[in-house]
């Protein structure tokens, strides 16, 4: 017995070390390596310049720069105007394809077409969407006595512009998990609310709301992730303009790595952005346990 769980365990170590070994090269290695740039002064441009050991100075640059803190406050304010709007669409639509009528199975297949596709193609259709002239969303709100709206070429429109094509792709997510969560949902709380004659926007707030909580904060902690490390969409859409209106966490760190070769601030900025992940994961657990333990 001894010898056949000996090599139970060999044969265990052999299938699980290239899962690991591939772990270490894709995701250990290049965190540890990102950390060692951020406490140095590296020029891409500047290959066989020596990397200059600089302590915190990158860090102290970052959490200084105004360019920074604009980035940051533009990609909570983007994460907001997305996060909101999606659960508000997510919650509507989900109650609606959980309906028992002719067509809903299609309906819902055909809904979750958008976040199947990838997010550069989403910009790219959603750019062509939005040109002034030839731009179909335009040529429909003419009809609507709507004039020429610049839509990726106005810093008063640009924002909203990537925040449309991100809830476009991303509100089928919200709603698949709010469809699964409304369907197991246990009917008696239901039964015994209309027995006592309450309203269907009562059962709605005071029923079904209560339930789903658990489940919508965990999307919306899912999207929140997602949405503040957004980059694909508006790489294609605006590339952080006009101007830095539309500059997110993402593409300061994506400008100060790959147009100003400054490694070293880059990745100083990644792990700042680390940080603040880490801090709302925390938050979210915190917040997780407390609705549990009430």
């Amino acid at each position: 017995m001894a010898y056949i769980r000996k090599r139970n365990r060999r044969i265990f170590g052999m299938f699980l070390l290239p899962a690991i070994l591939v772990l270490f090269l894709t995701t250990i290695y290049p965190m540890i390596y990102a950390g060692y740039l951020s406490f140095r002064s590296y020029d891409l441009a500047k290959i066989f310049v020596p990397r200059v050991f600089v302590g915190g100075a990158n860090y102290r640059e970052i959490l200084s720069s105004s360019e920074f803190l604009h980035s940051l406050i533009v990609t909570f304010k983007l994460m907001a105007m997305t996060l909101s709007v999606q659960l508000v669409l997510g919650v509507g639509i989900a109650l609606l394809v959980v309906q028992k009528l002719p067509g809903m199975p299609l309906a819902r297949t055909l809904l979750m077409i958008p976040m199947m596709i990838s997010p550069v193609i989403v910009g790219l259709v959603w750019l062509f969407l939005y040109f002034p002239e030839i731009g179909y969303l335009n040529y429909f709100l003419s009809f609507a006595g709507v004039g020429s709206i610049p839509w990726i070429a106005s810093t008063n429109w640009a924002l909203w512009a990537i925040a449309i094509a991100d809830i476009w792709q991303w509100t089928p997510f919200v709603m698949m998990g709010t469809a699964a969560a409304l369907q197991s949902l246990s009917p008696e709380p239901y039964e015994a609310a209309m027995i006592d004659g309450n309203s269907r926007w009562d059962i709605f707030t005071r029923v079904t709301l209560p339930q789903l909580k658990p489940v919508l904060v965990s999307l919306m902690f899912l999207r929140a992730i997602d949405a503040f490390k957004i980059y694909d969409i508006i790489f294609v859409l605006t590339k952080g303009g006009p101007g830095d209106s539309t500059e997110v966490l993402s593409m300061f760190i994506y400008r100060q790595s790959f147009t100003f070769w400054r490694m070293g601030v880059g990745a100083a900025a990644s792990f700042v952005s680390l940080i603040i992940i880490v801090v709302l994961i925390t938050l979210f657990f915190k917040s997780l346990n407390r609705d549990q333990a009430a």
